[in-house]
């Protein structure tokens, strides 16, 4: 019997997929069980081996080269562990975009009784279930896989029960990740990450309401003056502070330099002006 209490969890990122290797070691205690009953989407969450592999399959389709793949990954990681029961290693082909119906037809997959969730009657393939983001559950427990989904609803619909129900209970570098992943791929949509090619005013709502939760405090310390000052026109800037406010940075000569002759002859006279009347 498992003890399904700890987990230790490694992630290597590559340009088309992202690995994710998963211990069931526990031999940490910063994984309790309900910790990993929520985190855990469907088909993971009820495996009992021992030790779980992950492909996600990011940009790329389920194909035969990703089946390939994942049996070298099965092969390979079983014998440098120095695996040899049959239960104790369980892979799964994570992916973000809806597998074909002709390509799940050839490798003999077929619905289980959790959405999105597939299973291969073939000898090699059923050792790879495959998980599609786009057809789990809205359940708790599948959110955080959903993020990673390559329909845009899924994906935006992921980040708001994130928001919601689940951020303020994770721990800190898993609230960093989000942060940094919602910001650079689908906010600011960075080459390689503009998959879901959000129009910028869906861009834009996702930005208000991801940000919503920070306090403007939080929100300013993590940027530069530049970056602040960056999102405001000149004449936004200037527009609170008055004439007095904005000369006393420049010096005469400053002020002067830049001015036509029609401008500094009128400057010439008012000044005249004003030392006859003292």
């Amino acid at each position: 019997m498992i003890d399904r209490t700890k987990k230790q969890i490694c992630i290597f990122r590559t340009l088309d997929t992202v690995k994710i290797k998963l211990y069931q070691n526990y031999t940490s205690t910063r994984w309790t069980k309900n910790q990993l009953l929520e985190r855990l989407p469907d088909g993971i969450r009820h495996t009992r081996a021992s030790h779980v592999l992950i492909e996600l399959k990011f940009t790329e389709s389920i194909s035969t080269d990703a089946i390939c793949q994942i049996a070298g990954y099965y092969k390979f990681y079983k014998i440098h562990q120095k695996l040899t029961k049959k239960n104790e290693l369980k892979c799964f082909l994570v992916s973000s975009k809806t597998p074909r119906k002709s390509t799940l037809q050839r490798f003999q997959y077929h619905k289980t009784i959790y959405p999105g969730v597939l299973k291969s009657k073939g000898q090699i393939c059923g050792l790879f279930p495959i998980i599609s983001l786009n057809d789990l559950s809205d359940a708790a427990h599948n959110i955080l896989f959903k993020l990673f989904a390559s329909k845009k609803k899924a994906t935006i619909n992921a980040t708001k029960k994130i928001k919601s129900d689940l951020y303020d209970r994770l721990p800190e570098p898993l609230q960093d990740y989000l942060n940094d992943y919602i910001k650079n791929c689908l906010i600011k949509g960075e080459i390689y990450m503009d998959y879901l090619n959000l129009t910028q005013e869906e861009r834009k709502k996702l930005r208000q309401e991801w940000l919503s939760m920070y306090s403007t405090e939080e929100l300013l310390s993590n940027l530069s003056l530049s970056e602040i000052l960056s999102n405001y026109s000149s004449s936004e800037l200037l527009s609170n502070l008055s004439s007095s406010e904005i000369l006393s940075n420049f010096s005469p000569d400053q002020i002067i330099e830049n001015l036509s002759a029609d401008k500094l002859a009128v400057l010439a006279k008012m000044l005249n002006s004003k030392i006859q009347v003292k």
